[in-house]
């Protein structure tokens, strides 16, 4: 697997609440989007990062990867929700992750919030994470078109994430991998500013992943950069 992945403040916000580990030694790369006060943003993220990487660097046999992947999310979750309680300065902290680790040409991608993941297959992109916010549980739950949605003002606001409370809900997905897939992962201040299109031909240029990591987050910038950006794109070796 080709792994590459970048990670810029944009144009507008002061600091980067957004984090990116890429954990090639357990086949894991997680992207993590922290909010809250002040700089509590970053703490989630780093939390949520940290705790996911170490509780899946200890395998357990009792445990299907699904649930192993569920574990580590939910051990992330009991973190960020602790330390929000214990110190003033983190009160409602979360982060949104997203998340995709590989096992004999298998994937499994798992999220909570609405940072994304995409699979890039034959020219076609297909989203595999599920958006946790309000405009999206409106889509599926009443079954509002667009239109309708886009009405709505607070249709960005998320519905879960790690950290906001004692118990969370995490969406996942498995798929085979074939050869020539290409997965990206991304905070929403990369699918915010970039539209599915441009994100298509971008990822059907003939270029190397840190070339296209770097187109992708330019055309952020080039369209307002309103939030952080983070991207991280894994190939399956031809």
């Amino acid at each position: 697997m080709q792994v590459f992945g970048l990670c810029h403040i944009g144009r507008i916000r002061k600091n980067n609440e957004d984090c990116l580990r890429m954990e090639l030694a357990i086949n894991t790369v997680i992207v993590a989007d922290g909010m809250g006060g002040a700089n509590a943003g970053e703490v989630a993220s780093a939390i949520t990062v940290e705790t996911v990487t170490a509780s899946l660097s200890q395998v357990s046999e009792e445990l299907g990867t699904e649930e192993q992947i569920k574990e580590a999310i939910r051990a992330a979750n009991t973190k960020v929700w602790e330390t929000a309680n214990q110190r003033k300065e983190c009160q409602g902290m979360g982060s949104t992750i997203v998340m995709a680790h590989w096992r004999n040409n298998r994937i499994w991608i798992q999220n909570c919030g609405d940072s994304r993941a995409y699979r890039f297959r034959n020219g076609q992109l297909t989203q595999l994470s599920y958006d946790q916010n309000v405009g999206n549980e409106l889509r599926h739950s009443l079954g509002l078109t667009e239109e309708q949605v886009l009405k709505y003002p607070q249709r960005n606001v998320l519905t879960m994430a790690v950290g906001v409370g004692p118990e969370i809900l995490i969406r996942c997905y498995a798929e085979p991998m074939e050869l020539g897939d290409l997965y990206l992962l991304c905070s929403d201040g990369l699918y915010g500013p970039v539209c599915d299109n441009e994100i298509i031909q971008i990822l059907g240029s003939a270029q190397p992943l840190p070339a296209l990591a770097a187109t992708l987050i330019d055309l952020a910038n080039a369209n307002g950069g309103p939030d952080n950006i983070t991207v991280a794109l894994l190939r399956q070796e031809v």
